[in-house]
């Protein structure tokens, strides 16, 4: 017989759970909202530069909601615990939703080469603190038109535009004009294509069209963001120019306005974030026969870089579906398996049966994260492998549960109600992983 004073408790728990329920699923809700508005805010989340701080409190407000979602659901009969099951996987891959979404929507930061220049006032700032001493100071303004861009391979992009230079009457007269783009392969020939004067100056344009060869970081694939750039040199190694942004050929700079492109630029499965301008000192291990100075005391480099962003439909079409069908199919192969012998004949299937399945699955699924990998060319390991090693350990784990269920020893959690457990936890598992692995990747 309960005590009055236990009855009494449940009773107050009772009424609290009536309170503290609704409460927490509408701090969580409000929290995830708050999310998701701070993802699109200009300046609300900068993903390019995540912190524990940012997964912590992500974790937090899915926790919240997810009990209060289970604090209702253990109040039902009937199907509860697939109710439990699907809110927890549902809460699970909402977050892993709403990071995706968040990453592709956040517009806080621009990858640069360098450090950043956006008028005359910075770039003159930057020169005069890293020119190396005794530097001749012959300073040639340099513009940028990008006409067409397109990725041709992991490490290949193709571009095509114009580059101008204006040259004062002050400058030496036998200074030689050009640009020189180091990392161009043999297909780089400038078009010479006018050549005026004006105001006691020189202007020059040039026409290009040239593949570039660069390394990418595929590590956030196919949520990742590249920075495409133009190096530029001088070509007078003897008389040591630097070039200069020709700010007077461009409105008043904004990161965010993409300058320097052409309207109808089409960047194919891309798109341009920002563009901008910015210089870089490199480090030589080499005088290029120039002296000891060339090598100690290089001047520093102009860039125009152009911040791209993949677009998330082709990597959703091409990689996400397919892989929600493939995970679909093998929690299917779940209730195929079964210790009951009246349901046996009507499903035909045994534990060595599984492993045939789940071995075409698994060829189906190493040729498609090959053409995965092959697509990205990246040595390390991407995002996207990751998906397909949470799908590689759900096959092994069917696979062993389904020959632990039809020919291993009597377990009683794989044979509680006919292979319950396993069917139970096959989504909040995925969810869960995949959710961690996405935290790890874009939060932490």
């Amino acid at each position: 017989m309960k005590a009055p004073s236990s009855d009494l408790a449940a009773c107050r728990a009772r009424r609290a759970s009536r309170l503290t329920d609704p409460l927490a699923l509408v701090v969580g809700v409000l929290f995830a909202v708050s999310l998701f508005l701070a993802a699109r805010h200009p300046h609300g989340l900068d993903f390019t530069r995540p912190s524990p701080y940012l997964g912590v409190t992500t974790a937090l407000g899915l926790g919240l909601i997810l009990l209060a979602g289970m604090s209702v659901i253990r109040r039902l009969g009937a199907h509860r615990l697939w109710l439990a099951s699907a809110w927890t996987s549902a809460v699970l891959f909402t977050g892993t939703g709403l990071t995706w979404y968040a990453v592709v929507a956040d517009t806080s930061s621009a990858l640069t080469r360098g450090t950043s220049v956006t008028d005359g006032r910075r770039s003159d700032a930057y020169l005069d603190r890293h020119m190396p001493p005794g530097a001749t100071g012959l300073r040639v303004p340099t513009g940028v038109f990008i006409q067409a861009l397109r990725f041709t391979g992991a490490n290949d992009v193709e571009v095509s535009g114009y580059i101008w230079q204006r040259y004062d009457d002050s400058l030496p007269a036998g200074l030689r004009r050009g640009v020189v783009l180091p990392e161009a392969d043999e297909s780089y020939e400038p078009k010479k294509v006018y050549e005026i004067r004006r105001d006691g100056e020189q202007v020059v344009g040039w026409y290009f069209h040239v593949t570039l060869r660069q390394v990418f970081d595929y590590r956030a694939y196919p949520l990742d963001e590249q920075d495409v750039w133009l190096r530029m040199w001088h070509p007078d190694f003897q008389q040591r120019a630097v070039l200069v942004p020709d700010w007077e050929a461009y409105p008043p700079w904004r990161v965010q306005a993409a300058y320097g492109l052409d309207s109808g630029f089409v960047p194919g499965n891309w798109s341009v974030k920002t563009t901008g301008f910015s210089y870089d000192v490199p480090r030589y291990s080499a005088n290029f026969g120039q002296g000891r100075q060339y090598r100690d005391a290089p001047y520093p480099e102009l860039y125009f870089n152009m911040h791209m962003a993949r677009g998330f439909v082709p990597p959703l079409f091409g990689r996400i579906i397919p892989l929600t069908f493939i995970a679909v199919l093998v929690f299917a192969s779940l209730f195929v398996t079964t210790k009951n012998r009246r349901r046996f004949p009507l499903s035909g299937f045994d534990g060595l049966t599984v492993v045939e399945f789940a071995a075409a699955i698994l060829l189906v699924l190493t040729v498609d994260h090959n053409t995965a990998r092959h697509e990205t060319g990246s040595h390390g390991i991407a995002y996207v492998d990751y998906l397909y090693f949470s799908l590689y350990f759900m096959i092994i784990a069917v696979v062993w549960n389904s020959l632990l269920l039809s020919r291993g020893p009597r377990i009683a959690s794989v044979e509680w109600r006919d292979n319950l457990a396993p069917k139970l936890l096959y989504w909040p598992v995925l969810a869960f992983v995949v959710f961690a692995v996405t935290a790890t990747t874009f939060l932490l």
